[in-house]
């Protein structure tokens, strides 16, 4: 007589989706655990600040080109640096657009050397940022005319966080995120709900939540 085997993890059919979305539950879990819907959640993160970056290094690069010609600088030199950002944030917005219905095939992991989470983001971003000043000020001090450098230190610091702080700001959020989202768009909770009844567990995601 064949036995089946007894899971040692719940199915994902054993909740219902807002039970697997339920923060007392990811909680009693940890947040390390790896499941299916934290797999979603950091991938459709990874993508959508890696996006939300180049929507905001778009803005800042319009924003520098629209000082540059405030300091009286030739529209030849600093039209097409605004025009380039318009561009960049124009695309990024439209891709951006696009991830929110984006659900990631099992199995399929990003990974990134940044900050993971606000907090970082800002320490990375206020260290370069620092770094950056020490060789500026002294110039700024000397300079007869300090106004370009302080726009070329707040194109610095717009630069940075649109590296740094958006994209980590998006990743240390994202979990909290698609839990929003799942009650405000109900083509995310359908396609969370077909994963339910359709996933199954494999190496490293033993889980489906929770989230």
């Amino acid at each position: 007589m064949h036995v089946e085997p007894v899971p040692t993890h719940p199915p994902a059919t054993s909740r219902t989706l807002a039970e697997w979305l339920d923060p007392e539950l990811a909680a009693r879990y940890g947040g390390e655990s790896r499941t299916r819907l934290r797999e979603i959640a950091d991938a459709r993160a990874m993508r959508r600040g890696m996006w939300g970056a180049f929507l905001s290094l778009g803005a800042s690069t319009t924003i520098v080109g629209l000082g540059i010609l405030a300091l009286g600088v030739t529209p030849s030199a600093a039209v097409p640096w605004a025009i380039a950002g318009v561009i960049v944030a124009a695309v990024a917005a439209l891709f951006l657009r696009r991830e929110r219905g984006w659900i990631p095939r099992p199995g399929k992991s990003y990974t990134t050397r940044g900050a993971g989470d606000l907090r970082g983001g800002v320490i990375a971003a206020l260290s370069l940022f620092v770094v950056f000043n020490v060789f500026l000020i002294p110039a700024m001090m000397s300079a007869a005319d300090p106004v370009p450098l302080l726009v070329l230190d707040g194109g610095c610091a717009l630069l940075l966080a649109s590296g740094f702080v958006v994209p980590a700001a998006i990743l240390g959020r994202g979990r909290e995120a698609l839990r929003r989202q799942v009650h405000r768009d109900p083509r995310i909770a359908a396609a969370l709900e077909a994963e339910r009844f359709t996933w199954n567990a494999g190496v490293g995601v033993t889980m489906f939540g929770p989230l």
